[in-house]
């Protein structure tokens, strides 16, 4: 394995979340013939960036996103609904959209079609207006996959501008 050439030593002093093995520990590794060398492990990252357009989203109908980014295994089937493979992540929706007659948006995460109640954010104000709401969560997928989506949770439809979802791994 190649060490780093940040010559900062072993053990005298924390690193996060592990000391980095480097090229002077492996020395001295091998002239004390020591097993005690700790090496980072292999981090494999799963982050997505999400886009979504103008659209009208029914009552209980999830806002539609294309993939725009993703380093790992994160997908989309086209109808909003977000596929994660096993791990940990932040979900975050950004929505721009206009209020409707109620006087009332509101949008909420689920995941494999249980809402996150943790997530709702809600925004009230004069039917037309602009709006901008953020929903997040952090989300534990403990299968194989679970599949998330953001919902319109108003009793009426709702008419966005633009939106974004931003998946990061967490572990």
């Amino acid at each position: 394995m190649p060490c780093n050439l940040n010559f900062n030593q072993c053990n005298s002093f924390r690193n996060f979340p592990q000391p980095i093995f480097n090229c002077y520990c492996r020395l001295i590794a091998l002239l004390n013939s020591s097993t005690t060398t700790v090496i980072n492990p292999t981090i494999n990252t799963s982050n997505a960036f999400f886009t979504a357009t103008a659209q009208t989203i029914s009552s209980a109908g999830n806002l539609v996103v294309s993939l725009s980014s993703t380093t790992g295994n994160i997908q989309t089937d086209g109808s909003g609904n977000i596929i994660l493979p096993k791990g940990k992540y932040l979900i975050t929706a950004n929505i721009n959209g206009i209020i409707p007659t109620n006087g009332e948006a509101s949008f909420s995460l689920y995941k494999d079609g249980l809402q996150i109640a943790s997530s709702v954010s809600e925004i009230s104000g004069n039917s037309g207006d602009n709006f901008t709401m953020t929903v997040s969560s952090v989300v534990n997928v403990t299968g194989n996959s679970s599949t998330i989506s953001v919902r319109n949770i108003n009793g009426q439809s709702q008419t966005i501008n633009n939106g974004s979802i931003v998946v990061q791994a967490l572990n």
